[in-house]
């Protein structure tokens, strides 16, 4: 049977809709009052303010625009985080744990074998978060010999992806694993192709959220693919 689904085949519509929404929220609009004891929160050099405008060939109506979302851009980010690891947690047989889960790992395989801690990015921990993200994983799999649990990051700092034991401090264990890039999606779903179909879904999904009419045309959608397959190549 052919898949119905507009976006992906491995959420529903609703579902996929739901976590891109998510994020969208994030983004102020156009429509939104301009709050400038907000917009000054981070302190607004007038300085660079001109040479933005100026050289930018700026209206200062469109550089409030930017900056709003640039101030955003924290928010922004972290919900980006939040969308895999909603969306991952509406895929058949797995589970978002959200916040509080005695497991305190993010997301779970419905059958308890497989446990994921996800980051966006690679550089998304420190030293301590790094620990302590060990310290889950190593809890997770104690009591049973049949358990994986995984650290995993979308976006890696060579652009690659792949699936290995993670070594740290002369601690090696076949169940705690590394996990990262397309590998990750590829990991709940099934799908190798599963992170890519999200990526090219994303543009129709926001653009019927927002209903609106604009649109990326071939040229420009192959330039973004540039970007893409060099994230994730």
């Amino acid at each position: 049977m052919a898949n119905k689904n507009k976006y992906v085949d491995f959420v529903s519509d609703e579902d996929f809709l739901k976590c891109v929404k998510w994020v969208c929220e994030a983004y102020p609009t156009d429509s939104e009052e301009i709050d400038m004891k907000k917009l000054q929160k981070n302190t607004i050099d007038p300085f660079k303010l001109i040479f933005d405008i100026i050289n930018g060939e700026l209206q200062t109506d469109e550089w409030i625009s930017s900056e709003r979302i640039r101030q955003n851009d924290k928010t922004i980010n972290n919900r980006i985080g939040e969308f895999h690891q909603k969306l991952l947690g509406k895929v058949n047989g797995w589970v978002d744990l959200g916040v509080g889960d005695d497991s305190k790992v993010d997301l779970m395989k419905s059958d308890k074998s497989i446990f994921i801690e996800l980051k966006n990015k690679f550089n998304t921990m420190n030293s301590d978060s790094t620990d302590k993200c060990r310290d889950k994983l190593e809890m997770a799999v104690r009591n049973n010999p049949k358990v994986k649990a995984y650290w995993a990051f979308l976006v890696s700092k060579n652009g690659d992806s792949g699936d290995i034991i993670w070594k740290k401090g002369g601690k090696s264990d076949e169940r705690i694993r590394k996990v990262w890039g397309s590998k990750v999606y590829e990991l709940v779903t099934g799908d190798p192709k599963a992170l890519e179909k999200t990526w090219k879904a994303l543009a129709l999904a926001i653009k019927d959220l927002r209903k609106s009419e604009f649109s990326i045309n071939e040229i420009e959608m192959t330039k973004l693919l540039e970007f893409f397959n060099y994230a994730f190549h």
